[in-house]
């Protein structure tokens, strides 16, 4: 599952299932949304269009550099729980012990 956000000036591109976190740049954050979803030769003339200044051997690099990370599991990874998640569901399970740790010092500085 991948996570796409911006913040502090940061394009920032997050798969979930491998932990992996890649900081890219605008083109490379345009190019990861639509990965999934279109063809490379569509990708290729949105990219295009929407950027000036960008070739298309530019737009080419970074979808290689792209599927690299698809293949390295660090951009689009397989779930490793996906399969085991429904049977954690479908499985009774009872509680059987419940620890309480105490403070042995109060916490706040207390004065009796």
């Amino acid at each position: 599952m991948i996570h796409q956000y911006k913040m502090n000036g940061y394009n920032i591109v997050m798969d979930g299932n491998s932990g992996a976190v890649h900081a890219v740049d605008p083109v490379a954050y345009d190019i990861i949304s639509m990965y999934e979803n279109k063809k490379k030769n569509e990708i290729i003339s949105i990219i295009l269009a929407r950027y000036e200044g960008v070739t298309k051997e530019d737009v080419i690099e970074t979808i290689e550099e792209v599927e690299e990370l698809v293949r390295e599991q660090l951009l689009f990874s397989v779930d490793p729980f996906e399969e085991v998640a429904m049977e954690f569901k479908s499985k009774q399970s009872v509680l059987k012990a419940l620890c309480l740790h105490v403070a042995h010092a109060c916490n706040m500085d207390c004065k009796y």
